[in-house]
């Protein structure tokens, strides 16, 4: 717990209420305290979210990018990563930051650095690389500020914090699935195996004088050079057609698919994804969909139906009519035959030079000899694993699983994926991890910490018993005290469950009631009574699902009011 405590900055913290409201800076006198810290990333703080400012150095940076943003999606983030790693800076870990769905990029290093030399020259590197940094779109701590005290960051851990993978951006794990003690163990490896040597701050201080210096010649060239007059004598072939799909479809496949139409490919992988969005799309929806679906998607985990899955390809396509055509097919509103017709033509068609040749299916069968391979390795894991752990037992202390994963010499990956090897014993850590906090952290009668208990009975031959006596009254006193405040608590967390059970329950009763197809009057009371009732929610989680009801509802009389809007159609 000392070594994450000491990550942040305890003065000009920040903090925002559970159940809604905006960020508010404390009292610049103040000081968060270790165990405030402890309560927030344990889940433990029912009132507020906390965050913190930026102190005069740090062991981390973070890349903050809205839900919102241009860049919450992963070839911009593919793309945001290739920048990094080419300035040095190859390690990082991603995590969702609340339940908003915004990201936190956290870039660990092994050393503290200057923070408003480190957020300087992230800045420079992010706009050399073509990146806006703002606020709402990407930004970047620790941000010290200048003329003000800077700006707040949330603290990690807290709810709705969850770790995502870089690889598909799916949730790898939830917070809330976790205990303290798992949660600050994970968070901690990753701040020892992903940490950032000091030397890469030094590569991208070199990798930012190199873009300079690279964007000033561009800048020389484009204003003063002539464009030459060499003409080109040999006919270049078999160049991919350059286009603005062509960079995201290369970070997919890792190339460009022979025979691939980068275009039609990217439409069908949009048809797919938001199903049609307007009328006259069925033709283009099912040329572009077994285009998408004969080279397959593996950022999405969709296989190619390549020739000889010509059956498949048309079930599929046949599919997602039924389901996302969204209501615009007049044709499959209707029933009508033909609506569906265009699938089998596209899915049975074959360029010229396949006509000749029968189709042939082709399953990937994995050698024996692979197999073999994997199994040896996995047994040579676990016999290093299980060497690497009777080795630091026979030590008689705790162990951390930094040093179990350097003993064994694996990955981090693959010491979690034999921890029945090791977990028994590191529970004996873990089990006491949070002895320290007090019992307002806790929350566990009679608990306190070692200075609030009896004194030892070792001391009774030469404590006076008169003292001993004394001590033992005050003790009994303040356990009276403190078992009077649980009291208390405990009666108002009651009473504050029960408020919050009768808003649910009132929420969930309004909203049933309420449909789309009712009386303009009549939505509009409705909207006015769940106003209301959305600015005493509970908490964030309860206030999205009835802000998006509300919204549902001003649209609907919007619509009413001014007719619906005109369909929008993207290029």
């Amino acid at each position: 717990m000392a070594q994450f405590v000491e990550l942040f900055h305890p003065y000009d913290y920040i903090y925002r209420p559970v159940s809604g409201g905006t960020w508010s800076s404390a009292n610049e006198k103040w000081r968060l305290t270790d165990t405030e810290i402890i309560k927030a990333i344990a889940c433990a703080n029912e009132s507020f979210y906390i965050g913190t400012r930026a102190g005069k150095k740090t062991r981390y940076a973070v890349l903050d990018i809205d839900a919102n943003s241009k860049y919450h999606n992963k070839p911009q983030l593919d793309r945001l990563l290739h920048a990094l790693s080419k300035a040095g800076l190859n390690r990082s870990s991603l995590f969702r930051s609340s339940f908003s769905g915004g990201w936190h990029l956290y870039i660990f290093f092994e050393e503290h650095l200057n923070s408003a030399q480190l957020h300087r020259q992230l800045i420079t590197l992010l706009k050399l690389s073509d990146f806006d940094v703002a606020k709402g779109t990407l930004e970047v701590f620790p941000h010290p500020g200048t003329a003000s005290k800077g700006m707040g960051l949330r603290l990690p851990l807290q709810h709705g914090w969850a770790w995502l993978s870089k690889r598909d951006l799916e949730v790898e794990h939830e917070r809330y699935e976790m205990t303290a003690t798992k949660a600050l163990e994970w968070f901690l490896d990753l701040l020892d195996s992903d940490a950032n040597p000091i030397n890469s701050f030094k590569q991208m201080v070199a990798r930012i004088e190199e873009l300079e210096k690279r964007k000033a010649a561009a800048r020389a060239h484009g204003i003063n050079d002539k464009p030459d007059n060499v003409i080109q004598i040999r006919r270049v072939t078999q160049v991919p057609v350059e286009s603005e799909y062509t960079a995201f479809v290369g970070s997919v496949f890792g190339h460009i698919p022979a025979g691939m139409n980068v275009e039609n490919w990217n439409k069908g992988r949009a048809f797919h994804k938001d199903g049609l969005t307007g009328p006259s799309q069925r033709a283009e929806a099912i040329f572009c969909l077994g285009h998408y679906f004969f080279y397959g998607d593996p950022s999405r985990n969709l296989p190619a139906l390549g020739y000889g899955f010509e059956e498949e390809r048309n079930w599929a396509i046949k599919e997602y009519l039924e389901a996302r055509h969204n209501g615009y097919s007049m044709d499959i509103n209707r029933g009508r035959a033909d609506a569906i017709a265009q699938v089998d033509r596209a899915t049975n068609w074959r360029p010229a030079h396949k006509k000749s040749v029968e189709p042939k299916r082709y399953s990937a069968v994995r050698p024996i000899s692979w197999v073999r391979e994997n199994a040896n390795r996995k047994s040579d894991a676990r016999k290093r694993i299980a060497d690497a752990l009777a080795s630091i037992k026979k030590l008689q202390r705790s162990f951390t699983t930094v040093e179990l994963q350097k003993a064994a010499k694996c990955s981090r990956e693959t010491l979690y994926n034999h921890q029945d090897i090791w977990r028994a014993d590191y529970e004996d850590l873990a089990s006491g991890f949070f002895a320290m906090c007090t019992d307002e952290y806790n929350a566990v009668v009679e608990a306190a910490c070692p200075e609030s208990k009896p004194p030892s009975t070792v001391s009774q031959k030469i404590t006076p018993p008169g003292l001993l006596a004394a001590r033992r009254i005050v003790y009994e006193l303040s356990m009276r005290t403190k078992r009077d405040i649980q009291t208390k608590q405990k009666v108002s967390r009651v009473s504050t469950e029960a408020a919050d059970k009768e808003w649910r329950d009132k929420v969930a009763s309004l909203t049933g009631e309420v449909s789309l197809a009712l009386p303009i009057p009549k939505l509009k009371s409705y909207l006015l009574v769940l106003s209301n009732y959305l600015s005493l929610a509970p908490c964030e989680e309860d206030a999205l699902p009835l802000q998006r009801f509300i919204s549902s509802i001003r649209q609907e009389l919007a619509a009413r009011s001014h007719g619906p809007e005109p369909p929008h159609f993207c290029s």
